[in-house]
């Protein structure tokens, strides 16, 4: 497997929309929903692999909430930065978030999706837990390349491709809204 691509770009958002959104999901009254384990829903894993989701779209379209409404218009926003000149179909976005670890804590490596698709990750806040990105074979060896969370940091990527998250640390969460797209330009 090698990695085919990865694009990162900073302020991505508008200003305003970006900080009203990072107040909702870091709010009191944001319904977070529990995982047992956030990179793979089949295995329990360590007790640092957990974390809180919701769902803003999946394969069955947007979700009937006032949040996924609120959110469309980055999602669109996204869509542009993959491509202007070409239409893509949501498979799913997400906001997620992990909690501090007392250590740097490596969740499982996983793909999003078993097929061709891009994935973005939009970091909410300030945080410390990377994202990993492998590429290689597994057999020579693995590479990674490393993205540090940064409010309103944009990453785009093959969501084929090995990766996974880390918890932070040093601050109380780390919340990023990921999400994939199908499209055929990979």
């Amino acid at each position: 497997r090698s990695r085919q691509m990865i694009e990162v770009f900073d302020n991505f958002l508008p200003k305003t929309y970006h900080k009203e959104l990072l107040e909702i999901l870091n709010g009191p009254d944001f319904p977070w929903f529990y995982n047992s384990n956030i990179s793979d829903e089949e295995e329990e894993g360590s007790v640092y692999e957990y974390g809180f989701s919701h769902t803003f779209w999946d394969t069955g379209g947007m979700r009937n909430s006032e949040m996924a409404q609120f959110w469309k218009p980055g999602l669109l926003l996204i869509m542009d930065a993959i491509s202007e000149s070409q239409e893509h179909t949501i498979l799913r976005s997400r906001a997620d978030m992990t909690m501090a670890s007392p250590g740097p804590f490596v969740h499982g490596a996983h793909t999003d999706f078993d097929f061709d698709n891009i994935a973005t990750l939009l970091y909410m806040n300030d945080s410390d837990g990377d994202t990993i990105l492998y590429s290689g074979d597994g057999i020579t060896g693995w590479t990674e390349e490393r993205t540090s969370p940064k409010a309103n940091r944009l990453i785009m990527f093959n969501g084929n491709d090995l990766h996974t998250g880390c918890s932070p640390s040093k601050t109380k969460n780390r919340i990023a809204i990921n999400s994939n797209f199908e499209t055929e330009i990979l």
